[in-house]
C-alpha cells in the first residue's frame, strides 16, 4: 500500500516537474508540436510504453503474490478492468489515481468489514459492489463538461507520422 502511494507521488512529480515528464505530456497532447520543438516523439512513446508495461507487470506480480505465492487461475477477478477504469476516473492524473485506488479498494474491502459487524447480505451482491461502483464512477466522470475540462490526452490512441518537409 505504501509502495503504491510513493510511486504515485513520484510519478506526479516526474510528469509535472521534470523536463522529460513535460515532454511526455507534450507528446500526448500534440505530437506535431512536440516534434516541432525537437522532441523525438517515437522514442518517447516507445520508452514510456515500455516503462508503463514494466510498472503494470510489477504491480500485477505484487497484487497476485500478496494474495497467494502460487499461480491460481482467475486470481485477479477482473481487477485489471477496474485499473483501466481507475485511470479514466482519475482523468489521467497520478495523484487522483491514488485517491481513486483507495476509493475502489474501500469498496473491495467493505464486504469483509460489514461481515465482521454481523451484516449479512447475499455474498454475490458484495462481490459485485466494486464493479457496480466502477460503472457508476465512469458514468459520473463521462459527462461532457468533465470530458472537456479533464479529458484524456488529445493524441491518445492516434499514431503519429512525421511529415517530411
Amino acid at each position: 500500500m505504501l509502495v503504491g502511494a510513493v510511486t504515485g507521488f513520484w510519478a506526479a512529480l516526474y510528469l509535472t516537474r521534470t523536463r522529460t515528464g513535460l515532454n511526455v505530456r507534450a507528446v500526448g497532447e500534440s505530437p506535431a508540436a512536440a516534434d516541432a520543438m525537437g522532441i523525438n516523439v517515437v522514442k518517447y512513446r516507445y520508452a514510456h510504453t515500455l516503462a508503463g508495461g514494466a510498472f503494470a507487470g510489477v504491480g500485477g506480480a505484487m497484487f497476485s503474490l500478496s494474495i497467494t505465492p502460487q499461480w491460481v487461475a482467475g486470481l485477479t477477478q477482473g481487477a485489471g478492468w477496474i485499473a483501466i477504469a481507475l485511470v479514466i476516473f482519475a482523468f489521467w492524473r497520478p495523484t487522483l489515481c491514488l485517491v481513486g485506488a483507495y476509493f475502489f479498494g474501500a469498496f473491495t474491502a467493505l464486504p469483509f468489514a460489514l461481515q465482521g459487524h454481523g451484516v449479512t447480505v447475499a455474498p454475490e451482491l458484495f462481490q459485485a459492489l466494486p464493479y457496480v461502483m466502477t460503472v457508476l464512477a465512469l458514468v459520473v466522470v463521462s459527462s461532457r463538461a468533465a470530458r472537456l475540462r479533464f479529458g484524456a490526452p488529445a493524441a491518445l490512441g492516434t499514431p503519429y507520422v512525421r511529415e517530411e518537409r
